[in-house]
């Protein structure tokens, strides 16, 4: 434990202050949320028919229990010159009459937000580790209302692509900052609840109450982003880290968010020079780590092994899980009931992660959380096989959810083995490395639905198939629950008992035959 780490023991690992923290910060998780998901509803397709001059009352309804007049477009012609849309919602599809040929650009603009998100993340990471966390979180939000409402003004889909990368940039670096900044308050054994417990099912839960209520994709747009104001006014109660603070020297400011800290915690400050030593190795730990490179995350067999399968498990966990959430509006039945319950099913599996995931082990949590994700979504095909797709629609929506919440826990799973897994000195590397292939499966979901367009059960076999292969993949990695790791690449931790019977741990080099690391 470092100093910083002792000092926050001492003034309590998880009291009311930082619990005043966590809840503050988490709650900007509802609306980017609702800024990430939006596309559920806004490129949602209503039933239409063409009585234009290539058509013959041409009908098409995307939902699995109606799927026989998908894609009935005469070749020749384009778009529909004279569609008619049914009057049950609006979205940019009806919209920019985005149908027959040009029926894949709503896909193509979901996947162009999700690639803003990576390189959002990838800008705001270096960011808030030059201007602080609470500055660039609460900016970056603020910049986020402002283009979120705008683009409820957009007068051609081209432009509203734009205004979609950009929000998924914004999304992508709120949500970085979102997930550090608490992080900073608390030691270790806390991590598992805090980034599993927040507010990101519950929007994705009253996304589907706003989509009810407003049926028309603007005023949906524009509800959403101007109700998330309020949260801006959090600025004068949510605190800059003060582990940030000392990393940079700034001793006095962080001195005064650590004495109110034990005044709300009822505990005693820390002492000034305390402060000194965190300092200064904080100081060190940042030259240390800008010795290292992203090639050092293969510089053996043994840790290219577990970079591997960590960056996978970030693909699997993103692709199945957006694509999961992208496809809820080509379910069969209420599609405001689906999303709903959708985001309901997320809280039982993160709940689940914090009951077991130290019980267990990491390993065998994201294992069956993985295979739960994957059966469950590979069965929806063995039901189209079996001619029931129409028949049973409950069935296929309960396999979906199950599926949904599955991935849900273990995605939460697979961020807390990672942070544990790799070695100090390249752990921001590893996350980093991590996190990119996630956007990359992000980016990857919308095409992978588009192809239920061809057949229903394909995003579902994929996602099933790929999420199997990571529940397996996880026997080849160490487990990490209870274990001290080095903070070296190509080392390990040596338990030498005392005489006394006191434990201690040092570092040693890691032989060729040894798999104790990664």
């Amino acid at each position: 434990m470092s100093d910083f780490e002792s000092i926050i023991e001492k003034l309590r690992p998880f009291g009311p202050y930082q619990i005043r923290v966590f809840m503050l910060v988490s709650l900007f998780e509802t609306p980017l949320a609702w800024a990430m998901l939006l596309p559920i509803f806004t490129s949602a397709r209503p039933s239409w028919t063409c009585d234009g001059p290539n058509f013959t009352n041409i009908s098409s309804n995307l939902t699995i229990s109606n799927q026989k007049n998908i894609n009935s477009c005469t070749p020749s012609q384009d778009v529909c010159s004279g569609v008619n849309f049914s009057n049950e919602f609006t979205s940019i599809i009806t919209e920019w009459k985005l149908i027959c040929n040009n029926d894949y650009i709503p896909g193509l603009i979901t996947s162009i937000q999700m690639a803003g998100v990576m390189v959002g993340a990838i800008i705001t990471g270096q960011l808030a580790d030059y201007f602080g966390r609470r500055k660039i979180l609460f900016l970056e939000y603020g910049l986020l209302i402002c283009v979120w409402f705008a683009s409820a003004f957009s007068n051609s889909w081209e432009l509203y692509t734009v205004l979609r990368f950009v929000i998924g940039g914004l999304v992508g670096g709120t949500l970085v900052v979102n997930f550090v900044l608490p992080l900073e308050f608390i030691t270790p054994k806390w991590r598992t609840f805090c980034g599993c417990i927040g507010f990101w099912a519950v929007g994705l839960a009253t996304l589907a109450l706003w989509a009810y209520v407003l049926r028309d994709w603007r005023y949906l747009t524009m509800g959403t982003s101007a109700s998330s104001i309020f949260l801006l006014f959090c600025w004068w109660f949510v605190p800059e880290s003060p582990r940030w603070l000392i990393s940079r020297g700034r001793l006095k400011e962080a001195m005064v968010i650590l004495n109110e800290m034990a005044v709300c915690n009822n505990r005693s400050a820390p002492e000034y020079d305390q402060l000194k030593s965190c300092m200064e190795i904080e100081k060190r730990k940042i030259q240390e780590q800008k010795k290292f490179s992203y090639c050092h995350l293969f510089s053996s067999w043994k840790l290219t092994k577990g970079t591997l399968i960590l960056m996978y498990s970030w693909f699997v966990s993103s692709s199945v899980y957006y694509g999961l959430n992208f496809n809820t509006k080509n379910l069969s039945g209420n599609r405001y009931l689906n999303v709903f319950i959708s985001g309901l099913v997320e809280i039982p599996a993160l709940i689940f992660v914090v009951l077991i995931n130290n019980k267990i082990g990491r390993r065998k949590t994201i294992a069956i959380l993985m295979l739960i994700a994957g059966t469950f979504c590979v069965s929806i095909l063995i039901v189209d096989v079996l001619g029931k797709l129409e028949e049973w629609p409950a069935l296929t929506l309960t396999l979906a959810m199950i599926g949904k919440s599955g991935i849900a826990g273990g995605w939460a799973a697979v961020q807390v083995f990672s942070a544990e897994t790799f070695p100090t000195v390249v752990r921001n590397l590893g996350i980093g490395a991590c996190s990119t292939f996630a956007r990359i499966g992000g980016i990857v979901a919308p095409q992978l639905v588009y192809l239920g367009n061809v057949w229903k059960p394909i995003p579902f076999t994929i996602f099933g198939i790929i999420a199997i292969l990571c529940g397996v993949l996880m026997i080849f990695m160490v487990e990490t629950v209870g274990q001290p790791l080095p903070d070296h690449i190509n080392k390990k931790i040596k338990v030498i008992t005392a005489d006394n019977g006191d434990t201690n741990f040092e570092e040693v080099p890691l032989s060729n035959h040894d798999t104790t690391q990664l």
